[in-house]
């Protein structure tokens, strides 16, 4: 008889519950963005952490691994990530594949507005400049309510996603088999060196202006 892996995942990923709870409340978009706290591993919601991970780094090194809402391959944040979240009343439970092309659309001209243009989504739903990756993003839909974070490269902790990250066992056509550092880029490589706690109140600023395009979303 085989014995089943424990889930080495120490908890749920839950910065933006408020969000949400605001979002329901209010009935009106909510917008978040924020460095993350602390250095951690993120995994979607249907995830492997032993496939996904390196869990025996990860506990050596004291470092948590959570699970977040939406789905997506493992990432490892940190203060030099910049989480930006978008909680949106949204009649129904589909239109996840628009929402992406929406909100994606938003957060590139968001960053133009702020001097790095060119930002564009890849594969299901990366921001990317030049065929690298910038920021990650995922999804979690319930009725009602659509839920919409992204993890922004600022300045981040490269040895830290080389340490706590294989190569992931899934990936967009475009990462072309590439390892992290040559698939990875960040708004300071891009030119952009302001800290992530500057970048977010000027990011937040700018999606809030653009609040009424998320009319397609959240009817």
């Amino acid at each position: 008889m085989t014995t089943a892996r424990p889930d080495p995942v120490a908890g749920p990923w839950s910065l933006d519950e408020d969000l949400l709870a605001a979002a329901r409340t209010s009935g009106r978009p909510q917008i978040a963005a924020y460095p993350h706290p602390d250095v951690c591993a993120v995994i979607g919601s249907g995830g492997d952490p032993w496939v996904e991970t390196r869990p025996d780094r990860l506990a050596a090194d004291g470092i948590p691994l959570r699970r977040r809402r939406g789905g997506g391959c493992a990432v490892v944040v940190d203060p030099g990530n910049l989480i930006c979240s978008l909680a949106l009343p949204a009649p129904g439970i589909g239109g996840i594949t628009g929402a992406f092309g929406v909100i994606s659309t938003l957060m590139g001209d968001a960053l133009a507005a702020l001097g790095v243009a060119g930002v564009v989504q890849e594969g299901v739903s990366d921001l990317a400049v030049a065929g690298r990756k910038l920021g990650g993003s995922c999804i979690w839909r319930t009725r009602g309510l659509l839920y919409y974070s992204t993890t922004l490269l600022v300045d981040p902790d490269w040895e830290a996603i080389d340490r706590y990250l294989p190569h992931p066992p899934r990936e967009p056509g475009y990462r072309a088999g590439r390892p992290h550092r040559e698939f990875l880029t960040s708004l300071r490589e891009l030119g952009l060196p302001a800290a992530p706690a500057d970048l977010a109140s000027r990011l937040a600023a700018r999606l809030a202006a653009a609040e009424p395009q998320l009319g397609p979303i959240s009817g």
